[in-house]
C-alpha cells in the first residue's frame, strides 16, 4: 500500500460516514475566533483538520459531559413524562386518601351523633336549652338522621328511634366491596369515554384532548371534570344495591338512612376515582405516544 493509498483511505474529520457534522467547518470558525481573541491575527496556525479533530474528540468522548441537542431534547422530554407521572401518582393517592378520609369520617361523625342522641335526655342535661343544643350538634353530625322530635327521657329516647341505638349494620368490608364495584363501573365508563372523545380523531385533536383533560384532572377543573362519567346515585335503589353487595351483606330496606348515605357514597367515590384515574391514564398513553412520534 503506497503512502498516497494510506492517505486516501484514512478517514479524515468531517467525512465521518455515521456522523454528518461538518467538523472541518466548525474547526475552521474556532481558529478564526482563536486567532481573533487570543494571537491577535489572521494567519492560520495549525490548519482546519486540526482544530476539527480536537472539536470531534472532545465533543464526541462520552467522558466530556457534552451532550447534543437532541439529546439534551430527549432528556427533557422524559423528565417531563417522568415528572407527569408522579403528579398523576401522587393525585391518585391524594384522591385514595381524601375517600379513606370521606369514608371514615362519615361513619365517625354517625356513630358520634348516635351515641349523643342515646345519652341526651332530662337526667343527663337537665336543662332543655343545653339538651336541644346536644341533639342539633348530633343533626349537624349527621344531617341523615334528625333527632328530632327531641328525647325528653330516657324511654321516649329509646323509642323515638329504633335505629338510633342499634349499631350500624354497614361495616368497613361492605363499604370495600361497594367502593371497588364502583370503581369496576368507574373502568368501563373511562373505556366508554375513550371511544366518544379520543378515538376516530386525527392525532392532534387526540394530543389537544388529551392535553386539555389531563390538566383540568390535575388542577381539578370543575367544566373538565364535569365533562367526565358520573354515577348515577340519584337512581341508587335495592336492586343495584343488592348487585353491588357482598354476600351476607344487609338488605337495603334493613339500612336506616345514614347508612344508605353511606352505601351511595362509596360506590359514587369508587365510580369518581376509577374514572378520573382511567381517563388520565388513556390521555397520558395519547401523549407519550405522541412525544415518541416527534
Amino acid at each position: 500500500m503506497t503512502d498516497t493509498d494510506h492517505t486516501s483511505s484514512r478517514k479524515q474529520p468531517g467525512t465521518r460516514p455515521e456522523d454528518h457534522t461538518d467538523w472541518v467547518a466548525l474547526g475552521r470558525r474556532l481558529q478564526n475566533i482563536q486567532n481573533t481573541l487570543v494571537h491577535h491575527e489572521n494567519t492560520p496556525r495549525y490548519g482546519d483538520d486540526y482544530y476539527a479533530e480536537a472539536l470531534r474528540r472532545l465533543l464526541t468522548d462520552s467522558r466530556c459531559g457534552w451532550i447534543s441537542s437532541a439529546e439534551h431534547q430527549r432528556l427533557l422530554d422524559l423528565h417531563t413524562q417522568v415528572d407527569r407521572r408522579n403528579a398523576q401518582e401522587a393525585n391518585r393517592r391524594a384522591r385514595e386518601a381524601r375517600a379513606r378520609y370521606a369514608t371514615a369520617s362519615r361513619t365517625i361523625r354517625a356513630e358520634l351523633a348516635g351515641w349523643l342522641r342515646r345519652v341526651t335526655n332530662e337526667q343527663t342535661v337537665p336543662a332543655r336549652y343545653r339538651r336541644e343544643g346536644v341533639l342539633l350538634a348530633a343533626d349537624w353530625l349527621d344531617p341523615a338522621t334528625s333527632a328530632a322530635p327531641y328525647a325528653s327521657s330516657p324511654a321516649s329516647a329509646a323509642s323515638s328511634s329504633p335505629h338510633q341505638a342499634a349499631v350500624s349494620p354497614v361495616h368497613s368490608e361492605v363499604l370495600l366491596a361497594l367502593r371497588n364495584a364502583g370503581e369496576h363501573e368507574g373502568q368501563l365508563a373511562a373505556g366508554w369515554w375513550q371511544q366518544h372523545a379520543l378515538e376516530g380523531r386525527t392525532t392532534s385533536e387526540q394530543e389537544q384532548t388529551a392535553q386539555t383533560v389531563l390538566d383540568g384532572i390535575d388542577s381539578s377543573d370543575d367544566a373538565v371534570l364535569a365533562a367526565l362519567p358520573r354515577s348515577d346515585v340519584a337512581g341508587y335503589d335495592a336492586d343495584r344495591y343488592q348487585a353491588h353487595a357482598p354476600a351476607g351483606a344487609p338488605g337495603w330496606s334493613e339500612l336506616p338512612d345514614h347508612d344508605q348515605a353511606l352505601v351511595v357514597d362509596a360506590v359514587r367515590d369508587g365510580f369518581t376515582d376509577a374514572v378520573r384515574d382511567g381517563v388520565a391514564a388513556r390521555c397520558h398513553a395519547v401523549l407519550t405516544a405522541w412525544e415518541g412520534t416527534r
